[in-house]
């Protein structure tokens, strides 16, 4: 398999002087490359996150019926559990070996609400503080990504403040028998604008290169794996890549995976119209279409059977 040096940058570095237009320029010229930029220093307490992967093994570990009391289909699965194998890739007829839980942002009367399973009691404390800190460090990274566009520093941000980001908690099950072709996540590009992901509890994620090779990468305890989705590369006309990724099978079948991506939207009303500036950075015209957030979601969940 093929190697790869992914850029990283401190988290500490965008609130020095110093340090900060070194870091804003290393995540733009990461982002443009390869869709992906690792960030330490990221100062999330590896006891909350280990609080967030034991909750959720509870909850994965529960029967089906309790587990299934928590889904609610009717909001294309935006909110609460989704089970097993009804998520596919864009352009698979594979479903993803995978079920996962989905929890959006509280504080608004427009959004759905969210759902709560009574066990484990920790869960909704410990997933509403991590979201909120996720959250956080997402809005720093999209302040960074904007004066990488010599936008206004504010502007990414402002498009995503008061969004549906979600945070995904996935279980991967132990894999039992001849799964064909199947995958624990196939080939996929995320559809946000950009997604943090903490370091799971097993390894499998791979990135594809711009020449088409697959490569390895896992975040490290104090680390986030950062990428930006489809959103983000309608909005800059491709300037900032959406990368293929993936979740392979293990060697060993019978060990499962948890981990925990949150995906920062910009408001369903945001227009993705490719910005002119980055038109005139790229090809000179525009490649993407013209459409808002919400339509773009809304199409993007049919296509991989959530819609």
């Amino acid at each position: 398999m093929a190697s790869i040096s992914i850029p990283t940058i401190s988290q500490r570095s965008l609130n020095s002087k110093v340090r900060r237009s070194e870091s804003v320029h290393t995540i733009g010229q990461a982002l443009e490359h390869f869709g992906f930029f690792i960030v330490t220093d990221h100062n999330i307490s590896p006891d909350l996150i280990a609080e967030c992967y034991q909750a959720a093994n509870t909850f994965f570990m529960l029967p089906n019926e309790f587990k299934h009391a928590c889904s609610r289909p009717e909001t294309n699965s935006q909110r609460g559990f989704t089970e097993f194998g009804q998520e596919h890739a864009k352009d698979s007829a594979q479903p993803d070996l995978k079920e996962f839980y989905q929890i959006g942002r509280e504080e608004s009367e427009k959004l759905e609400p969210n759902v709560w399973p009574s066990h484990p009691a920790e869960f909704r404390k410990t997933m509403r503080e991590l979201y909120h800190k996720l959250e956080d460090i997402g809005m720093a990274l999209l302040r960074a990504c904007s004066e990488h566009l010599l936008l206004k520093p504010d502007f990414l941000p402002r498009l995503a403040q008061d969004s549906d980001s979600i945070l995904r908690v996935i279980h991967y099950p132990p894999i039992d028998g001849n799964t064909g072709l199947a995958m624990r996540s196939a080939a996929h590009q995320d559809i946000n604008f950009i997604t943090l992901l903490l370091q799971a509890t097993e390894g499998g994620l791979e990135l594809q290169t711009p020449q088409g090779d697959w490569v390895a990468v896992d975040a490290k305890p104090n680390e986030l794996i950062v990428d930006s989705g489809d959103m983000m590369a309608n909005l800059t006309n491709g300037q900032f890549r959406s990368t293929m990724h993936r979740v392979v099978n293990p060697p060993d079948l019978t060990k499962g995976r948890l981990s925990m991506p949150f995906f920062m939207h910009p408001t369903q009303e945001t227009e993705l119209t490719p910005l002119e500036m980055c038109i005139e950075r790229t090809t000179g015209q525009a490649d993407y279409p013209s459409w808002t957030a919400g339509e773009y979601l809304a199409h993007r969940l049919e296509e991989i059977g959530l819609g």
